[in-house]
């Protein structure tokens, strides 16, 4: 059941939208021969074509739809983490399993998706002097 909710949660990070900052290393710079080879080379022209090599970073890609599984499976996954979910034989099953779903039976993915946000909003939080609240994600507040 864990692999089953990390595959639903990694994936609601893109609800909304991700900056390019987060995954513009995969579109141009992945290996020393350049983009990551895992992304389907149409899909890395139109990503390349809204996240620039010398752009700021702050341009906003994606967004977390009926698309996202199909999207994994035609290797069109913008960020690395979400895209690794195909790879991996384990959380496979559950892009595999959700991708069917998504022809009529999208209410079965949602159920578990708001069951795997309370799961994780039960996981112990910190509250006063232990924990913080990030100004920026990526970042630990100065």
């Amino acid at each position: 059941m864990l692999m089953r909710e990390l595959s639903i949660i990694t994936g609601a990070h893109t609800i909304g939208t991700a900056a390019c900052q987060f995954f513009r290393y995969r579109l141009y710079n992945f290996t020393s021969s350049g983009p990551d080879s895992t992304i389907d080379p149409n899909f890395l022209s139109q990503l390349q074509a809204l996240c620039h090599s010398n752009g700021d970073g702050t341009n906003d890609v994606g967004r977390f739809d009926l698309s996202f599984f199909n999207n994994l499976e035609n290797d069109k996954g913008v960020l690395e983490s979400d895209q690794k979910l195909t790879s991996d034989a384990s959380t496979k099953t559950y892009v595999d399993q959700y991708t069917g779903l998504i022809g009529g039976l999208l209410s079965a993915f949602r159920v578990e998706f708001a069951r795997s946000m309370v799961k994780m909003s039960n996981i112990g939080v910190l509250t006063g002097t232990q924990g913080e609240i990030r100004k920026v994600c990526s970042a630990f507040n100065s």
